[in-house]
Order: structure tokens, then C-alpha cells, then sequence
């Protein structure tokens, strides 16, 4: 593992562990047969270059293992798009990315890394985290607008 520092985050993650993982896994539509889940792994290949290079950078695969969810559609056409993803690693210090309003409600901090109009962050939870992903393991969490490709409509 390698001690990484990203905005006020400092991680330790195995890229090549999670590269791995990643490598073997299943699309995410293989979980989901949603349109906006179809849609969002067809986009996937046209997500702003600097936004598929930090997922690289982490080994991860945007169209594969983590949860993906559809918030609503702007007014451009592209939809908003929320997304967390898996990292073999953990957090070491820095500022959760969610905060609690109350005991039922989170919403994300406004610290969050932009990146070509999508906006990502690390979490101390792991949410959804498959069994034989390799441990330990921190969260990634994403969200941005992602144009409609898909000739079917929502």
C-alpha cells in the first residue's frame, strides 16, 4: 500500500489490488437492468478525460462494482448522477464527506475534490461492499451530471 494525500484526505491504498478487483468484476447493469444504469455505463467512455484518469488513478473501473443512482434530469438533457466506489485501502485522516443533519437525514459537505464539473470525496462508512472484495476497504463517492446516450428515454 501507498499513503496517497488528495485535497485535506490522506489515504492508504493498493491501486493494484483494486486495478485487480476491478479487472474481474461485473458491469454494474449486470446487478441493475435500469435505463439509468444502462445509460450511465454507455456514458461512461464519453465522462470528461480528467474524470476517467482519477479513476484510473485509484484502479478503479466508473463502470463497474460500486452503487449508481439517477437524482433528476437538467435542464440540458444530461442527468445528475450520484456514485460510490470501492478502493482497497483506508482512510487515514481527513474530513468525512457526509455529515449528519439528524439521526435519519446525511447530506455531502461542500468538501469535496471538482473535477471537470463532477465532484468526489472520501467516507469512513463502506456501504454495499461486495463479499470477496479485498479488505480493508474505503469509500469513494461521486456525483455528476452525465449526458443521455441511450436512444430509449428515462
Amino acid at each position: 500500500m501507498k499513503q496517497i494525500k488528495i485535497m485535506n484526505w490522506i489515504l492508504e491504498v493498493d491501486v493494484e489490488r483494486t486495478r485487480d478487483f476491478y479487472e474481474v468484476y461485473h458491469q454494474i447493469t449486470q446487478g441493475c437492468d435500469c435505463l439509468f444504469c444502462k445509460n450511465f455505463v454507455a456514458a461512461a467512455e464519453q465522462l470528461p478525460h480528467e474524470v476517467i484518469e482519477f479513476f484510473h488513478s485509484l484502479g478503479i473501473d466508473p463502470t463497474k462494482e460500486g452503487e449508481v443512482s439517477e437524482y433528476c434530469e437538467n435542464a440540458d438533457g444530461t442527468h445528475l448522477y450520484g456514485c460510490f466506489y470501492h478502493i482497497v485501502g483506508r482512510l487515514i485522516s481527513g474530513p468525512d464527506c457526509w455529515t449528519k443533519t439528524d439521526e435519519e437525514i446525511s447530506h455531502l459537505t461542500g468538501n469535496m475534490l471538482e473535477i471537470s464539473g463532477f465532484t468526489f470525496g472520501f467516507t469512513y462508512g463502506v456501504s454495499l461492499l461486495p463479499d470477496d472484495f479485498p479488505r480493508p476497504a474505503v469509500q469513494l463517492e461521486v456525483q455528476g451530471n452525465v449526458p443521455w446516450v441511450l436512444k430509449e428515454n428515462p
